[in-house]
Formats: structure tokens, C-alpha cells, sequence
């Protein structure tokens, strides 16, 4: 079975709570969780508790910003290695049960998934079965570990789209997922 890292970049505003209760019942002891606090000296408190895997905390007291493309970027290369890397924000929150299913449709640690969310608006991204700036979101990627630390996450609007071309670039297998994993708030 894959593991996953999911890497929270966070300001640590209080919807992050939502994100966590979306998370707990889904990772496995094999898993981990990294929170990365952006432009904070200190560590906000959350309730972890009921986390089964590896919860890793850090603060990053200078905010790198532009929608935690920094925090990304910078640690990509720290990250404890799982079979797969993913991405979330802060305001948001993963569908129930989304995590069993991966575990059996991501079952190639060298190809690239692609999963599916849905927007504030209620569309759903990606809407084409390729790769492109604004028609792709941060959360979508399923990055096996080694693919997720060739790409940059680049600060500005659509830097997310912009990583997962170079990252698709690279000749890895890519497979679009029919699968909606995450909700956008």
C-alpha cells in the first residue's frame, strides 16, 4: 500500500482545525502529516490527537508566502520520505474515504496522479485530461517523493499549474483520476 506526506503550508488560522478532521481518520501509522506554520515564531495549538501517523510542526517565522508556494519550495528537500507527496491549504478540507481509495488507484510510486477538486463555485478541476495553468489546482497532485522536489512552485497566481507542467515535463507517467478528493472553501 502507498504512504503519503501531506504538507500543510498554514498561517495557522482557525480553519485549519477542518483540515485536521478531515485528515485524522484517513493516515495511516505509515503516513505523516507536516504542518509548516508560515510567518509565525511560535507553534499554534490544534488538536493532533487523534492522528495515528507522524505529525511533523515547524514555524517559519519569516512568511514566505504567495499561497505557501515558499513554504513548498523550501521544504520539498526536508520532507520525510513517503511513497508520494500532496499538498493542501489551510481553508479547506479532504472528502471522507479519499485516502482508501488512492491507497488502491495510486499503486505506481513513479507516476504522477492527478485527482480532482471542487472550486468555492462548485466546478470541478482538472476540467481537461492535461496538464494547464488555471485549469489545475495545488491540491490535485498525487507526487511521487523524488518528482515532488524537481519542480518550482512559483509565487504568483497560477504557480501551482506551472509546477505540475514541469513536473509533467520530466517524462514520469501521468494517469488522471476520476476521483474527487478535495473541497475548496
Amino acid at each position: 500500500m502507498p504512504t503519503f506526506n501531506v504538507l500543510i503550508a498554514t498561517v495557522g488560522r482557525p480553519t485549519l482545525q477542518r483540515m485536521l478532521d478531515s485528515l485524522s481518520p484517513q493516515l495511516s501509522e505509515s503516513d505523516c502529516l507536516t504542518l509548516v506554520f508560515d510567518g509565525n515564531a511560535t507553534i499554534p495549538e490544534f488538536n493532533l490527537k487523534d492522528f495515528k501517523c507522524k505529525v511533523q510542526q515547524y514555524c517559519e517565522p519569516v512568511a514566505l508566502g504567495f499561497w505557501g508556494h515558499g513554504i513548498r519550495n523550501k521544504y520539498a528537500p526536508l520532507l520525510e520520505k513517503r511513497d508520494f507527496v500532496m499538498h493542501a491549504d489551510d481553508d479547506d478540507y479532504y472528502y471522507p474515504s479519499v485516502f482508501p481509495e488512492l491507497r488502491t488507484s495510486c499503486s505506481d510510486t513513479n507516476t504522477l496522479y492527478i485527482a480532482k477538486l471542487r472550486t468555492p463555485y462548485g466546478s470541478i478541476l482538472p476540467d481537461c485530461s492535461f496538464i494547464e495553468v488555471n485549469h489545475i489546482g495545488t491540491p490535485c497532485g498525487i507526487i511521487p517523493y523524488e518528482l515532488n522536489k524537481k519542480g518550482t512552485w512559483l509565487p504568483r497566481y497560477g504557480g501551482d499549474g506551472l509546477f505540475y507542467q514541469q513536473i509533467a515535463a520530466l517524462g514520469n507517467p501521468i494517469v488522471h483520476l476520476s476521483t474527487l478528493i478535495y473541497h475548496v472553501r
